[in-house]
């Protein structure tokens, strides 16, 4: 009897070949399958012939094959991964047809079919996933380009830099002492071509990321190399220094050791600032008598290699933190003199406490003279400094062109009319925030003072981190019905933050001010005010009503809407969809949506079907009424007493009577993270 023809195929020998994984890269015991395999772009391969009448497998399903344990790797973009494939079957092997090299015929690359084994049992494998779901992709935005790309890599180098300087600030998320993914975004541009590996290298290294620790580390190790040797002057490229002194100065990493911080300023030349904060310098309202001194300290190693790399300092910090204020006033007077301190612009003071009554005369008259010395000083910033009081304002220098007061307990509204009318004519920002004794009485004085004044900001929500818990502010009236405020001709920004202890006569008296104002105020581009009212919610309905409507008329910017026929995306066949815009109350624009796709382009959709005829109509009469598109289609009435400003690109005006709090919450805050499985109802039940 001849033998079957499945006994007769079980002659060749099983190859240890056949049991390996094979990559797409790996290449084939014959160079013709090796040709194919390299023009086929496929996951994994198998190299056993397989019969056309047996049902493929899905590419996902589990391995039986403890030596797999089920893994599965996805294959994402154009990204060719090696997927498990089960150990053959003797039995299967030995009814397999080998044929030899020479007879093998040639065939193109298929889809790999893995072998079809039987599922055991779940109950067999303890802890075995039973099924696993397939990774699922959500709906990313996809974005229609023009199909035309602009040639980037022919822009000069310091436009470039610029560019990559501002995408990816800031490259520290300081609150939690770790990188922003900018970091990585810029070491891929950097990868990308050669005309942006140089800038967007140097936008990486103008503020080195020194975190996690053992980064300043490897950074000081690249320094000390040649740099001649390196694709580009690493050195060179450093400008500014942020170090935070808790892990980076204090503590040892790993092998590395204890970061020397003077070794790092040696070799970066080049060098504009050096910032030494602490992680809790973010914390507003801890009182001094809570905040801990740092282990580390101003050390004369830093400064002698600031002097000795001829450094000339453009900003500093002094922190309280790292020494004890009567100490640190001695220590500024003695390096202000110097030569890399002689030219600074920007100067921040941090947690200058006058807890000792008897040596505050001395520590003021020390704070004053350090900042004497200071020929060029321009920025000055006192962030939760208890030592400032009106003597010091009234002394502060003349070059100061911008001044920051932040949470500063000795400061008084008295204080501030007084230095603005001695110092404010050269004023261009003044920042006051959450200072507990400070009103606005000084703004009946603040546009004679301060017409150079361009940024003016103010806030008064207060923050306690002791166990008291004073949010609330320590004066009486924020203003009084005779205080009219005035306002500077050259305000460029208004930002105003939690007015409160006020009625609302007073509060009329203060937007009506505003509104007056409104014809001198021609570089006013940004308005933000948020106020809060004690009066009854009907009053304050209408109080709101009327002020926020007639605000946005006065300031808003109101432009044509952009011609869509000048455009960089990739234009589409769109069908247009008419929407109603309300700019403020009592006042509608109707105006074409372009952004929906057609019916024929996304799909089933009913929104094409509740246009409206009437609004099409009516946009194309005052289309026509615009006379060419020169105004504005939307019509605002003359307030009372006021005229048009019509420049400020952000009106944001808020009047409530909630009660401030640290952290404001809205409906965003409360709505679920899980999807509520109606995602594909189109609105028709059967």
């Amino acid at each position: 009897m001849a033998p079957s023809s499945s006994r007769s195929r079980s002659t060749r020998p099983m190859r240890s070949s056949r049991t390996k994984v094979q990559t797409y890269h790996e290449e084939s015991s014959s160079q013709d399958e090796s040709t194919s395999l390299r023009g086929s772009r496929r996951a994994s391969l198998s190299l056993r012939s397989r019969s056309t009448t047996r049902m493929p497998q899905s590419y996902r399903e589990d391995s039986t094959d403890a030596s797999f344990d089920g893994a599965v790797e996805d294959q994402e973009s154009d990204e060719l991964v090696t997927a498990p494939i089960d150990a053959p079957n003797p039995e299967a092997e030995s009814a397999t047809p080998r044929p030899s090299n020479s007879q093998r015929p040639r065939r193109a690359a298929t889809t790999p079919k893995p072998k079809q084994t039987k599922r055991s049992k779940p109950s067999s494998q303890v802890g075995r996933v039973l099924s696993k779901r397939a990774k699922t992709d959500g709906d990313d935005p996809v974005f229609l380009g023009s199909g035309v790309i602009p040639p980037w890599q022919t822009l000069p180098y310091q436009i470039l830099l610029d560019i990559f300087l501002r995408a990816s600030h800031p490259l520290l998320d300081e609150s939690r002492s770790a990188r922003n993914d900018s970091v990585k975004w810029l070491v891929n541009v950097a990868l990308l071509c050669r005309s942006f590996h140089e800038p967007a290298l140097a936008a990486l290294y103008h503020c080195p990321p020194l975190l996690p620790a053992y980064k300043s580390h490897v950074l000081l190790s690249l320094l000390a190399r040649p740099q001649e040797s390196l694709s580009m002057n690493y050195s060179s490229k450093i400008k500014h220094l942020h170090v935070e002194v808790e892990p980076v100065l204090i503590y040892k990493s790993g092998p590395y050791g204890y970061f020397d911080l003077a070794q790092l300023i040696e070799k970066t030349p080049r060098l504009q600032s050096v910032r030494l904060y602490h992680k809790d310098d973010n914390t507003v309202g801890i009182p001094p008598w809570h905040i801990v001194q740092s282990k580390w300290t101003y050390l004369e190693p830093v400064f002698s290699a600031i002097e000795k790399c001829g450094i000339t300092l453009r900003s500093w910090e002094w922190n309280s933190r790292f020494l004890e204020t009567d100490d640190l006033v001695e220590l500024m007077v003695e390096m202000h003199p110097q030569r890399a301190f002689q030219g600074l612009r920007e100067l921040k003071l941090l947690h200058f406490d006058n807890s000792d009554e008897e040596t505050s005369a001395a520590k003021e008259a020390g704070l004053l003279e350090a900042l004497d010395m200071l020929p060029d000083l321009q920025r000055l910033d006192f962030i939760e400094s208890s030592l400032v009081s009106g003597e010091i304002l009234a002394r502060l220098p003349n070059t100061l062109r911008s001044l920051t007061l932040n949470n500063c307990d000795r400061l008084w509204s008295s204080d501030l009319t007084a230095y603005i009318s001695l110092h404010g004519s050269n004023l261009q920002e003044l920042s006051l925030s959450h200072n507990r004794h400070l009103n606005m009485s000084f703004i009946q004085t603040l546009g004679q003072c301060c017409e150079n004044l361009e940024v003016f900001k103010m806030d008064l929500s207060m923050h306690d981190a002791s166990s008291y818990h004073d949010v609330e502010p320590h004066f009486e009236d924020l203003l009084v019905q005779t205080e009219v405020p005035t306002w500077p001709v050259k305000l460029q920004e208004i930002e105003l933050t939690q007015l409160r202890k006020w009625d609302d006569a007073t509060a009329e008296v203060f937007f009506t001010s505003l509104v007056n104002a409104a014809p001198q105020l021609r570089d006013l581009r940004r308005l933000t005010i948020s106020a809060i009212l004690k009066i009854g919610w009907r009053d304050r309905a209408t109080f709101r009503e009327r002020w926020i409507g007639l605000l946005e008329k006065v300031f808003l910017r109101r432009s044509m809407p952009p011609d869509p026929n000048l455009r960089s995306l990739r234009k589409r066949s769109l069908k247009p969809t008419t929407f109603i815009t309300r700019n403020d109350p009592g006042e509608l624009g109707v105006g074409i949506d372009d952004s929906r796709p057609s019916t024929a382009d996304s799909g089933p959709s009913t929104s094409s079907k509740r246009q409206s005829t009437r609004l099409a109509h009516q946009k194309s009469n005052e289309t026509d009424d615009a006379g060419g598109g020169g105004s504005s289609l939307v019509e605002t009435s003359q307030p009372e007493g006021g005229k048009i400003q019509g420049m400020c690109d952000i009106v944001n005006i808020r009047i409530d009577n909630q009660r401030p709090t640290e952290l404001q919450f809205n409906e965003n805050d409360f709505l679920d993270d899980e999807l509520s499985g109606d995602e594909d109802w189109d609105g028709d039940d059967f």
